[in-house]
């Protein structure tokens, strides 16, 4: 494949253009005798390929200049809202970022106050954008069901102008057939947090005494599920260094009659044993592979699944100004503590130099100088390395926490997550040049 990464046009290339264009991007004065010595293509057809890209040059489509749009951040406005409702956990997986749920606290949960403030809070500074959107999160969520229902209601009843969308992340063993209906009522999207089979699953994702969880929750997962055959949901895996081989992980859950699924790198410091390393990169990408193999494999055969990052919409994917400012962490979305505290995200939950303010204070935001720095962090092109790089309008940046976590510096892009999710992108851009009806032609 060839990619344009300014006008964003993707070409799937025969064998002839590819071998074509190896040569004369590696030098760009060879042509004549030397193009057809180093290509071992005759002269007939370097013309013919010459004349196609020629006219894809003057259509817009190839060689296209770079450009840098300006920095304007007046475009971002907060319309999203993580409510950390639970600083506790009956789960302690091995490579919780939030310290077995209590984000290196105390355990506490949220009450009805503090989420009525943080839809308040939410509202007030969304001004005239309609869509908002509140992701339950914790620790557990579920742990503080009652405040979850009535933060809903509480939102869908006071600014019924708004249009509210919820979420909600759940490690699944809490769920009881009489959630499902509110969830179903509520239009809730769940995320499911399942790592694989039983062996990958129970690798990591573990009691507080060390049992594994997967035979206590597999069923409650499966039986929602059933529940939302056509969507509303994904079950949401992480793969670390003891669990590298997530293609199988992806199969199994497949397997388990999942349809929607995801699965993530863990981010870790670099001291951790399950943290992936740059050696792990060769079985990254192997791993891709496998599971680019499978999911056209199963989408041929008519049992298809939805693999979250395979989703890559060409033609109608985010505008210019979503793939440049990224997640929009600490100005577009931020995230509330039990307590009342913002952050940037749920990820900076407790760190208290990135503290912004408090819901149940006036005004909410102490810190304004805090939003205006991540609203340069999240600049695509205030990133140094990101400027040059192939990916940047496909990943927007990548993750302001992991790189905090990594480097302890927000515009310093977390170097092995970047290699990983370019691997990721080819992925996927793969699988579209597969699924194109001139392949399938």
């Amino acid at each position: 494949m060839l990619l344009d990464v300014p006008s964003g046009s993707i070409f799937s290339l025969d064998e002839r253009v590819y071998r074509y264009l190896q040569v004369v991007l590696a030098d760009t004065w060879a042509e004549g005798a030397s193009v057809q010595r180093l290509t071992g293509l005759d002269a007939p057809t370097v013309t013919e390929i010459e004349g196609e890209l020629e006219q894809l040059i003057a259509a817009g489509c190839l060689f296209t200049p770079a450009t840098r749009p300006t920095e304007d951040a007046s475009v971002l406005t907060l319309k999203s809202l993580c409510l950390n409702v639970a600083h506790e956990c009956n789960f302690s997986c091995l490579y919780c970022f939030a310290h077995g749920g209590d984000y290196r606290g105390d355990t506490t949960l949220m009450t009805r106050e503090v989420a009525r403030a943080g839809i308040d809070f939410l509202v007030r500074e969304s001004g005239s954008h309609k869509n908002v959107e509140v992701d339950f999160f914790g620790g557990e969520p579920l742990m503080n069901w009652g405040v979850v229902v009535d933060t809903m209601v509480y939102a869908r009843s006071t600014y019924p102008l708004k249009k509210w969308r919820f979420t909600l992340t759940t490690n699944g063993s809490l769920l009881r057939d009489d959630m499902f209906p509110v969830l179903e009522a509520n239009d809730v999207s769940v995320v499911l947090s399942l790592d694989g089979g039983r062996r990958a699953n129970d690798a990591n994702r573990v009691f507080k005494d060390g049992r594994g969880t997967f035979d206590t929750i597999i069923e409650r997962i499966r039986h929602f599920t059933r529940t939302r055959d056509s969507g509303g949901y994904f079950v949401r895996g992480t793969y670390a260094r003891n669990t590298l081989t997530f293609a199988e992980s992806v199969r199994e859950l497949h397997g388990l009659g999942f349809k929607y699924i995801s699965m993530e790198p863990v981010v870790l410091s670099a001291d951790s044993a399950l943290a992936l390393q740059n050696s792990d990169l060769p079985v990254i990408r192997a791993q891709y592979e496998e599971l680019i193999a499978y999911f056209l494999s199963e989408l041929g055969s008519g049992a298809g699944f939805d693999f979250f990052h395979f989703r890559l919409d060409l033609e109608a994917g985010p505008c210019l100004s979503k793939r440049i400012y990224g997640c929009g962490a600490g100005v577009e979305y931020m995230a509330v503590a039990p307590n009342g505290d913002v952050f940037p995200c749920h990820q900076f939950d407790g760190v208290q130099e990135y503290r912004i303010g408090n819901v149940l204070m006036s005004p909410t935001l102490e810190r304004p100088e805090l939003v205006a720095e991540f609203a340069h962090a999240n600049f695509l092109f205030a990133k140094e390395e990101c400027g040059s790089c192939w990916a940047r309008f496909y990943c927007s940046g990548g993750c302001l926490a992991n790189n905090h976590a990594t480097s302890g510096a927000l515009l310093k892009p977390y170097a092995l997550g970047c290699l990983i999710q370019k691997e990721r992108i080819e992925a996927a851009l793969a699988v579209k040049a597969a699924e194109s009806p001139e392949n399938k032609a």
